[in-house]
C-alpha cells in the first residue's frame, strides 16, 4: 500500500483547473474536502491504489468512522480525511469499524508499502519479514478493508483481487519490455498512472531504480523518506526509534 503525507493545515495547494486552496482544519460539509484531497493524494483509493478519476466515484474516507458516535466530533477534520473507492469503503469493509490509531498501520503514518506484500494471482499478506506489533498492525491494516479477500471469500462486486492479478501480470510483461529496451520510463509511468495499484508495480519493478524513483515523485503525496534512494529505493522504517518502527 502506497504510503503517503498529508497536507497540514494552511499548506497550499493547487487544485485542477489551476486555483490554489489553502487547507483548513475543518470542512463542513465534509465533501468539500475532496477537490484538496485530491490535488494531495492523487485520484486513487488510499486503500486498494486502483484509480478513482470519476468525481462521483471518489468518496471522503473518514479514518475514524464518523458512523460511530465517539468520532462523530471528527466528521469534518481534515486530519481525519483519506480517499477511497466505494468498495474499501462498503459494510463489509472498513465502513463503520472501529479504528484505533496506533493499533493499526495506516497509509499516512506509517510506510504501508513495508507492511504488506504483493503477490501474483492478486493476492496480498502481511510481509513476513515483520514481527511483533508491527506484524499485528500490519494484520489489523490487511483486514480493515479487506484486501486479503480472494475470488473466493469476496462478494460478487468486490473484484479488486482481480484487478492486482490483471496488474500484476502486465507489469511483469512491461518489466520484460524495459529489459530489453523497446519501452521507456515515460511510457511505464503514464500507464502506472492511468491503471494505479502502484504497489503492485513498484513491487515487479524491484531494482529498477529509475522507475521507482519516478513512482515515487510522478505520484502525488507519495511519502519519500519511507524509501531508500542508496539502496534501490527500498522501503525503509517510518518510525524508528518507535516500538511500531513501521
Amino acid at each position: 500500500m502506497r504510503p503517503v503525507t498529508k497536507a497540514d493545515v494552511g499548506d497550499t495547494l493547487v487544485l485542477k483547473g489551476g486555483s490554489h486552496h489553502i487547507i483548513r482544519a475543518d470542512y463542513s460539509p465534509y465533501r468539500k474536502a475532496k477537490p484538496a484531497l485530491r490535488a494531495n493524494l492523487g485520484d486513487y483509493c488510499s486503500y486498494c491504489e486502483v484509480p478513482i478519476f470519476v468525481e462521483r466515484n471518489i468518496e471522503v474516507e473518514h479514518i475514524q468512522p464518523k458512523g460511530l458516535t465517539k468520532y462523530s466530533v471528527l466528521k469534518t477534520r481534515w486530519s481525519n480525511f483519506l480517499l477511497s473507492c466505494s468498495t474499501c469503503n462498503a459494510p463489509d469493509n472498513k465502513d463503520t469499524k472501529d479504528v484505533v490509531l496506533g493499533d493499526c498501520h495506516l497509509p499516512h503514518r506509517n510506510n504501508t508499502f513495508k507492511s504488506l506484500e504483493y503477490k501474483a494471482g492478486g493476492v496480498v499478506i502481511v510481509n513476513p519479514i515483520l514481527s511483533g506489533i508491527s506484524r499485528v498492525h500490519a494484520q489489523a491494516l490487511l483486514e480493515l478493508v479487506g484486501l486479503d479477500k480472494s475470488p473466493i471469500t469476496s462478494n460478487p462486486t468486490d473484484t479488486r483481487w482481480e484487478g492486482r492479478s490483471i496488474n500484476w501480470n502486465l507489469a511483469n510483461r512491461y518489466l520484460q519490455k524495459y529489459i530489453r529496451h523497446e519501452i521507456d520510463v515515460d511510457s511505464i509511468i503514464e500507464l502506472v498512472m492511468s491503471r494505479g495499484y502502484w504497489s503492485i508495480w513498484y513491487t515487479v519493478f524491484k531494482g529498477c531504480d529509475e522507475i521507482r524513483r519516478r513512482l515515487i515523485s510522478d505520484f502525488p503525496g507519495t511519502c519519500a523518506s519511507c524509501f531508500d534512494e542508496h539502496n534501490h529505493y527500498e522501503p525503509i522504517d517510518r518510525n524508528p526509534g518507535q516500538s511500531d518502527p513501521v
